[in-house]
């Protein structure tokens, strides 16, 4: 899921939450309020889980090659 539409929404139920609970609302506020804690912790690992992905050495080497497909002639 984008990382955005979380953050977005966690604030818009965080926000929602506190103004139903300043109102009296207190269930509906609560429940707002627990949503907005879920979706910013599946917020916040979502952006630790795409430090620690593997990438392959080979990948950088791709640059190296024309349109063709031809490799380009290295010295050694």
């Amino acid at each position: 899921m984008n990382p955005q539409i979380l953050f977005n929404s966690s604030l818009a139920l965080f926000t929602t939450g506190l103004v139903l609970i300043f109102k009296g609302i207190f269930l509906i506020g609560a429940a707002s309020l627990f949503l907005g804690i879920g979706a910013s912790i599946i917020w916040l690992m979502s952006g630790f889980f795409g430090k620690f992905e593997y990438q392959s050495p080979e990948s950088e080497f791709d640059e190296d090659k024309d349109e063709e497909g031809k490799g380009v002639l290295k010295p050694f």
